[in-house]
């Protein structure tokens, strides 16, 4: 609450006659927000007879453009030897209009009434894009804008010089009164090495003011070729063309030896027509020898909980699985029955300790689990979500599935109870494989999503678990876009 304090300016003297007639006028009675400040003449008479020493009581009702009201203390004086009363009204920033009533005796009163203009303009603030603010020529770039005001966000723009793609892009923030915009750009693949992007950002509210941020220059650093999230960096670990991959499709991490399980639709050499490789993760270097070679195409790779098994799926027809030996994954043997085709096309998977393996099959065109993993084990369908593409598939926080659909650029959200499908979140370009984020950074209890589309890690921001499934908040997506998004 915000109390308008009033500065009065009192005489007293001693007047007969009952009072029967309160006259009140401001000065000014149209306000702006930048001062703020109005003043209050009241005369108390009876009749044309102004009387002295009469006591006053104002009360003030104020509401702003949106509807908001903002409480004012009542005061009390006394009128000065003329008959009037002053008082000083401070504090009339918000953009709206009130009432103010003068009151000195039962039934008699006089009113009048004011209007505020806003003109204090938003406050507006280009966030780095990256925390080193440097950026990789031909990648997806998203930007985002935070804009406050008291009375609502109208529009964002933000423009950037020529070597940034998407130039002037603006939103619509739809009145609310805190908002982060996020925009889409793409730095230019010939873009000039160095401190060579430079970002603008306006911002108006609904009554029209504007306000610029401060311009935010950005780096073209050859080196970085992954896009991430506002807020995360990516950086090259291991060279495909120095070492060995050639079409990497899936990654893991493992809690036995700290290294990376990788993938691979290499199809020459050691690796074909598929395989897995061992990567270390800190120096990117990758074994001589495949940890095991595909029967056909290996596509999605999973551990369980403490990594004593490594699971993969081996396109077609097949999910396998490594055991640790204390020093590497070794004997494969089948997860089940290949002959029964189910699951017919796996494509990544996961392994929960109570349902077994689940993996998004692009024949069945749901998910499929094997319950099991025996050489007889036939999978079984799911979920109902008759998919387009399924392609990745992860678990959240309260064990709920969440798969991407390649064809239909979405994610969903599946009830591990009974593998009903909601829409989670979409528009995302050609999403394929995720991961969970856990831990305590500002990240945590998010989902990252490959945009195969745009080549760029989507963050989406999950809801409460014991909440009913919802549409998640995507740190990139637009307002138009959370519009579309159903559950």
């Amino acid at each position: 609450m915000r109390l308008i304090c009033l500065v009065t300016i009192l005489a007293c003297a001693a007047c007969g006659g009952d009072p029967d007639t309160v006259r009140v006028e401001l000065s000014p009675s149209v306000i702006s927000s930048l001062d703020g400040t109005t003043v209050v003449s009241a005369i108390v008479s009876d009749g044309t007879t102004p009387l002295e020493d009469q006591p006053v009581q104002i009360s003030i009702v104020y509401k702003d453009r949106n509807g908001t009201s903002h409480d004012v203390a009542p005061v009390e004086g006394r009128t000065d030897e003329r008959g009037v009363f002053h008082a000083t009204l401070m504090g009339l920033v918000w953009d709206g209009i009130g009432t103010v009533t003068v009151s000195t005796a039962p039934e008699v009163s006089g009113t009048a009434t004011f209007s505020v203009l806003d003109r204090t303009p938003p406050k507006i603030e280009i966030l780095p894009p990256t925390t080193d603010k440097r950026v990789g020529p031909g990648l997806p770039l998203d930007v985002q804008v935070r804009v406050t005001d008291e009375i609502g966000v109208s529009q964002v723009t933000l423009d950037g010089t020529s070597t940034i793609d998407g130039g002037r892009t603006t939103l619509i923030a739809s009145g609310t009164q805190e908002t982060t915009l996020t925009f889409r750009m793409q730095v230019d693949a010939g873009a000039t090495p160095g401190p060579t992007i430079t970002l603008h950002a306006l911002a108006s509210d609904l009554s029209g003011n504007l306000a610029t941020a401060t311009a935010m220059t950005l780096t073209v650093d050859p080196a970085i070729t992954i896009a991430t999230p506002p807020g995360l960096t990516g950086n090259l670990l291991a060279d495909g063309t120095a070492q060995r991959l050639v079409d990497p499709r899936a990654i893991v991490r493992s809690l036995k030896d700290g290294k990376l399980y990788i993938a691979d639709h290499a199809g020459t050499g050691a690796c074909s027509p598929s395989c897995i490789w061992r990567v270390d993760a800190t120096t990117g270097a990758i074994d001589t020898a495949p940890v095991v070679v595909g029967i056909d195409l290996i596509e999605g790779v999973a551990l369980d909980a403490l990594a004593d098994n490594l699971y993969y799926s081996d396109r077609q027809n097949r999910t396998r699985r490594l055991t640790w030996n204390g020093t590497a994954y070794a004997t494969p043997v089948d997860c089940n029955d290949s002959g029964q085709q189910r699951p017919a096309d796996p494509f990544h998977l996961i392994f929960d300790a109570a349902l077994g393996l689940l993996a998004a099959d692009d024949n069945d065109k749901d998910v499929v689990r094997v319950a099991t993993c025996t050489t007889t084990t036939q999978g079984q369908v799911f979920s109902n979500g008759n998919y387009d593409s399924p392609r990745g598939i992860a678990a959240g926080p309260a064990g709920e599935l969440y798969v991407s659909d390649f064809g239909r650029d979405l994610v969903t959200r599946v009830d591990r109870t009974n593998g009903a499908v909601t829409v989670f979140q979409n528009d995302i370009t050609e999403p394929y494989g995720m991961d969970w984020v856990a831990g305590t950074t500002s990240w945590a209890n998010s989902l990252l999503v490959a945009s195969f589309g745009d080549r760029v890690i989507e963050s989406t921001k999950a809801p409460d678990p014991s909440s009913p499934p919802t549409c998640g908040t995507r740190r990139s997506m637009s307002p138009s876009t959370a519009a579309r998004c159903t559950s």
